[in-house]
């Protein structure tokens, strides 16, 4: 006969045993996080100068976390720049191209909606060519967007 009895040998054996008892408080699932989650939450941790910023391009539709983290790239500035640049971000999107793309195009311009359009459009052409989207970005760069140029040096890289 075992140490332990036949009852405490069962429980032991339970797959259960290593949870808390039935009566211990349950905590939510969410309470471990350590990040704000509404956007209330999300609007408190700014500063009011930054909330200045936010609130207006809420107000006209924009979610909470897509307006912070705008703000969070291009810096404190005026709320006309702030909205100018999230409506060329829209006008970029609704001609078909990728949020990353244009978020890091415009980047990449200094928020120049005119160079970052020029951009996508140079890096689609030479993605349909069947160049590799890394190459063509670097050569888009150094030639500055300029199509002809840029074209002679993918042709080069690839002989």
């Amino acid at each position: 006969m075992g140490i332990l009895s036949s009852s405490e040998e069962s429980k032991s054996l339970s797959p259960y045993a290593c949870l808390p008892p039935a009566s211990a408080p349950a905590r939510p699932l969410g309470s471990h996080r350590s990040q704000p989650d509404s956007a209330s939450d999300l609007l408190s941790a700014l500063s009011q100068e930054e909330r200045d910023l936010i609130e207006p391009v809420i107000a006209l539709g924009y979610p909470t976390r897509k307006a912070i983290l705008t703000l969070q790239k291009t810096g404190k500035q005026s709320l006309s720049q702030f909205l100018s640049y999230l409506g060329a971000c829209d006008r970029l999107l609704k001609q078909g191209y990728e949020e990353g793309q244009v978020e890091e195009a415009m980047e990449m311009f200094q928020y120049s909606e005119k160079k970052a359009a020029e951009f996508l459009h140079l890096l689609a052409q030479f993605n349909d060519m069947g160049f590799q989207q890394n190459e063509v970005k670097e050569v888009l760069l150094l030639c500055g967007n300029q199509k002809e140029k840029a074209l002679e040096e993918l042709v080069m890289k690839t002989q």
